[in-house]
């Protein structure tokens, strides 16, 4: 099994040379999307040259030229992606050209599961995006729970990486380690669900399908990839970039069982993981009802209005009952948590009940909760298209909002996820620092270590990092938060679900290494891997443009103090907060030699 490359007009690929180590995950991605990008070495791999492939590509009655079934290409013309009103992300048509040397569609997505998935192990269930991103120009990935990483491993490969772009709309094939292309005039224009149905109907019931909705065709900026129905590759737009690929799905077809070193380990450690999930106070959380998705926060701890107003509880922590007695589970694989639960047709993760409702003052979430996953869009990112343009959101969301570049509550021109930097001001330095943009699991949070609201279970964990904990709320640790993104991003690179993982849940940084060892043989150093992940990030950035200038968060978390409840007088030190990012960046930088 290996990660394959796939030239979507035919065209055989070479990709960089595999590197010992990447364990063909998001590190492995990271180096197509780096050699692919101009100025990079040839030698290097990233374009169509002929000669050797790894895998290869068929295409199924795919045929070219002509006019196309809607999307990124018509009569021969190639479009960039672009918003639903015809204009370029930033919301002018000269927009793009002016900020981003390299069209996002231009440049390889990869959509990988690397070695550790498929196996039934817990914590494993785990895909991930990788690309530029049409929001910030710059590096983009995402993760997304569920089956499909067990669906690519059974279709024989541990992740596919699209080259090019498709003169008509195609859905990617991958089966027996080989894909293919096939029209999708059927599917093109269909919603996630309906589209999923007809390609199973196609494929068989158990296919594992990534596919994106009309948003993704329509080329809107924060378009997701939907995997298997339920779990979203969210935020970052890579539904709008495989739209301008004119790739309507991926669809891994297969019941290819993947090694496993030593299938006893693998089978100690999971029943070590459901005996200490069982008494894990965030895994009792997640598995129980209503689920880690509902939940509601003192005031200025989660956003109302915008950021804007910090006078009320951000969340939502009730479920009406016409909805509550519908809710099902969209399991993950191996995994006995049970973390996603489907309210209202949707599954629900951490982040769409907050900015769905309080973030636009009051909205009711639910409707749009299942109108993000039919359409494939991202909440958050909606969420603050809808507030930074004045918007209500209502009905069908037929008309999707368009931000400006730069307006609103962004960080990199990537809407900032509903958790205030003023309560937790190490979580902001990671939303600044972070070459994909903030995300709120770019980092553990500060409250999990804090004196009084803080995890004692996770601090023996976190001290074996060289973490002073607890720390009080509100103190910056530049040293810790370095410590705690590479931990967070070698899970990342391994697949690992932080959902189920230290340092607050189950799966200890030994037990990762244990159970990485026991599905490949080889034991892996996961913080020196989380370092060239980050590195790699950084180097495609730098090459695309990026300077300090871009890790800056809102003026607004600078200017005004949180203004009521335990957080009142919260609030960002410019000064402080200005020296500890350089400091933050400077670390993440260095190469992992310099550092392990």
């Amino acid at each position: 099994m290996s990660l394959l490359t796939v030239g979507l007009d035919g065209t055989p690929v070479d990709g960089p040379d595999p590197v010992d180590g990447d364990y063909d995950g998001p590190v492995a991605a990271l180096r197509h999307v780096l050699a692919a990008l101009p100025g990079s070495d040839s030698t290097n791999g990233g374009h169509a040259n002929g000669g050797t492939t790894h895998g290869g590509t068929t295409h199924g009655g795919t045929t070219h030229g002509g006019t196309t079934h809607g999307g990124a290409t018509h009569g021969g013309a190639t479009h960039d992606v672009v918003s639903n009103d015809g204009t370029t992300m930033d919301g002018s048509p000269a927009g793009r050209a002016a900020r981003w040397p390299v069209e996002p569609a231009d440049m390889p997505l990869a959509i990988v599961a690397g070695v550790v998935a498929g196996t039934g192990a817990p914590g494993t269930a785990r895909c991930a995006a990788v690309g530029l991103s049409p929001l910030s120009g710059g590096v983009g990935e995402t993760r997304a729970e569920g089956p499909f990483a067990q669906g690519l491993r059974a279709a024989g490969v541990t992740g596919v990486v699209l080259y090019g772009r498709a003169p008509e709309p195609i859905c990617v094939i991958v089966e027996a380690g080989r894909a293919r292309l096939e029209p999708a005039g059927d599917v093109w224009g269909l919603e996630t669900g309906p589209a999923t149905d007809r390609l199973r109907e196609r494929f068989g019931a158990t296919a594992a399908v990534a596919v994106i909705g009309p948003a993704g065709e329509r080329l809107v900026p924060y378009a997701s990839i939907v995997t298997n129905r339920h779990h979203p590759l969210p935020r970052l737009g890579l539904g709008a970039v495989l739209g301008a690929k004119n790739v309507k799905a991926v669809v891994a077809v297969g019941a290819d069982a993947p090694p496993v070193a030593d299938p006893g380990a693998v089978r100690r450690l999971a029943r070590e993981y459901a005996d200490d999930a069982a008494t894990n106070s965030l895994s009792v959380w997640q598995h129980g009802w209503p689920g880690f998705g509902v939940w509601s926060a003192e005031p200025g701890q989660a956003p109302v209005a915008g950021f804007t107003d910090t006078t009320g509880r951000g969340g939502v922590g009730t479920v009406p009952d016409p909805i509550r007695l519908g809710a099902t589970v969209a399991v993950c694989p191996g995994c006995p948590t049970d973390c996603i639960k489907v309210y209202a047709g949707a599954g629900l993760h951490q982040e769409a009940l907050a900015m769905l409702g309080p973030y636009l003052g009051g909205a009711d979430p639910w409707p749009l909760l299942e109108r993000c996953e039919q359409l494939g869009v991202d909440p958050v990112s909606l969420a603050g298209a809808a507030f930074a343009t004045g918007r209500t959101l209502t009905g069908r969301l037929d008309d999707l909002p368009i931000r400006s570049r730069d307006t609103g509550m962004t960080c990199k021109n990537v809407d900032l996820p509903p958790f205030d930097p003023r309560v937790q001001p190490n979580l902001g330095l990671a939303y600044a620092v972070a070459p994909i943009g903030p995300r709120y699991d770019i980092v553990e949070h500060d409250l999990d270590f804090d004196p009084v609201d803080g995890l004692p279970a996770s601090f023996a964990e976190v001290r074996r990092l060289g973490v002073r904990v607890p720390r009080p709320r509100g103190e910056l640790d530049v040293a810790r938060t370095a410590a705690l993104m590479r931990l967070w991003s070698g899970l990342d690179a391994l697949g690992v679900c932080l959902f189920a993982a230290t340092p607050t849940r189950p799966l200890r940084l030994a037990q990762i290494e244990d159970l990485v060892a026991a599905i490949t043989g080889r034991r892996p150093d996961v913080l020196a891997l989380g370092a060239e992940r980050l590195r790699l990030q950084f180097a495609v950035n730098r090459r695309l443009g990026f300077t300090a200038a871009d890790d800056r968060l809102p003026e607004l978390f600078f200017a005004e103090p949180v203004r009521a409840g335990r957080y009142r007088g919260a609030v960002l030190d410019r000064d402080s907060f200005d020296a500890a990012v350089a400091d933050l960046r400077a670390e993440l930088s260095r190469p992992p030699a310099d550092r392990f």
